[in-house]
């Protein structure tokens, strides 16, 4: 049973530590997609593209083996919240993944929406508000840190609808349809994101202390 055990544990932390590089690499994409949004770089574009199809190989493959570990193993409580919670991390951070896809699809309409100074002045900053909050879960999940989510807690990107929508009303010109779609989109995607962020955010905490309280904040 001692043996077996110790397998176990080692299987739990090689899991850790592959979420934990997903983690990364997902975060690396959510740079990119800000990148995206402040340049219009179609290279940085193709980059994210290609990303996604990693991201959504390592969510096969985790997943998985999260599900093979329970049903092989008889985890104890604390192990047991260790995998369920990596699950739905695991889903939020293919979310990510997606989203970031989605703001390079964009790519073409970034030059034609920096038109409109005061409408991208609000998209860059609920980018950079949700790259902060992303950034501090992520790496709060690699350290186990609970002190860092503090940056994560940022409400500043949970408003970003009434002036993102007043700004895409003020459009005017041949080309307002266009610009108005293209920033709802990417507006619509970082607001994802950081919903996300929360998720993992409420998950790190109940796997840590064990107080189902948390997962209440996954559908605050």
């Amino acid at each position: 049973m001692e043996h077996i055990r110790r397998n176990f544990d080692v299987e739990l932390n090689e899991l850790r530590i592959q979420v934990e590089v997903m983690a990364i690499r997902v975060d690396e994409s959510v740079r990119m997609a800000l990148e995206v949004i402040d340049t219009g770089d179609r290279e940085i574009a193709s980059r994210l593209v290609a990303a996604d199809d990693e991201i959504d190989e390592m969510h096969t493959s985790l997943t998985a083996r999260c599900y093979d570990l329970l049903v092989r193993e008889s985890p104890v409580a604390s192990d047991f919240r260790l995998v369920v919670s990596v699950i739905t991390v695991l889903s939020s951070l293919e979310r990510v993944g997606d989203l970031c896809l989605r703001i390079a699809k964009q790519v073409d309409e970034i030059d034609l929406v920096r038109t409109h100074p005061a409408l991208f002045a609000v998209l860059h900053e609920l980018a950079i508000s949700v790259r902060v909050r992303f950034t501090a879960v992520q790496s709060a999940w690699a350290s186990r840190d609970l002190s860092l989510l503090l940056a994560a807690a940022d409400p500043g990107s949970d408003n970003y609808a009434d002036p993102l929508l007043g700004r895409i009303l003020e459009l005017e010109g041949p080309d307002a349809v266009r610009v108005a779609v293209s920033a709802f989109a990417i507006g619509r995607a970082l607001d994802r994101i950081g919903d996300h962020s929360r998720v993992m955010s409420a998950r790190l905490q109940y796997m840590v202390t064990g107080d189902p309280v948390h997962l209440a904040e996954e559908i605050a």
